[in-house]
């Protein structure tokens, strides 16, 4: 059946309607990756590849988003070093991209890059200043020096978390009778 001038058709409503809720997961993606301490775009850029049914371009992400050239590849840049999207070249010229669907390997990713390098450091500036508050003043340990071998004991306690974790995808409560910290 013909539709009247000024009228969407049957198809088109149902694609613009379909576009509005995923850009409203997007939207919601960007505000997580916002909190956990990544860029908003990068949340959006990663979740509409992750619900388009074939690669995109980077024009294709753009229009959807409506963000910039600039931000567009600064995104897809950054989230291929996260290993969280790939280029995929089709029968175009242009280079399309796919995302990472395996959502625990992403996470895993970023657990053992980013919050593993900051335990490490933090167990290491712990442990020097321990070093310092147990040899005190004069040979006299400084009172603070038990309370930062606890902060030592618990960091340790969650790097050997997080490698378990990253290493096996769940942490069971058994597991943690066996971690030596």
């Amino acid at each position: 059946m013909p539709t009247k001038p000024g009228q969407r058709s049957p198809t088109r409503s149902t694609e613009a309607h379909c576009r509005e809720a995923e850009l409203r997961v997007a939207d919601q993606i960007g505000r997580l990756m916002d909190f956990w301490g990544f860029k908003r775009v990068h949340g959006r850029v990663w979740t509409i590849l992750f619900l388009a049914q074939q690669p995109l371009s980077a024009a294709e992400i753009r229009l959807r988003l409506d963000i910039s050239v600039g931000a567009t590849s600064m995104a897809l840049a950054e989230l291929r070093r996260w290993g969280a999207v790939r280029e995929v070249h089709s029968g175009s010229r242009s280079v399309h991209f796919e995302p990472e669907t395996n959502i625990w390997r992403l996470v895993s990713r970023v657990l053992q890059d980013r919050e593993r390098r900051m335990l490490d450091e933090t167990i290491e500036l712990f442990e020097d200043a321990l070093a310092v508050l147990r040899t005190g003043v004069d040979g006299v340990p400084c009172s603070s020096a038990r309370r930062v071998e606890r902060l030592v004991w618990l960091t340790r306690l969650a790097r050997g978390m997080l490698d378990m974790l990253s290493s096996r995808g769940e942490l069971a409560a058994q597991d943690t009778r066996k971690m030596r910290v």
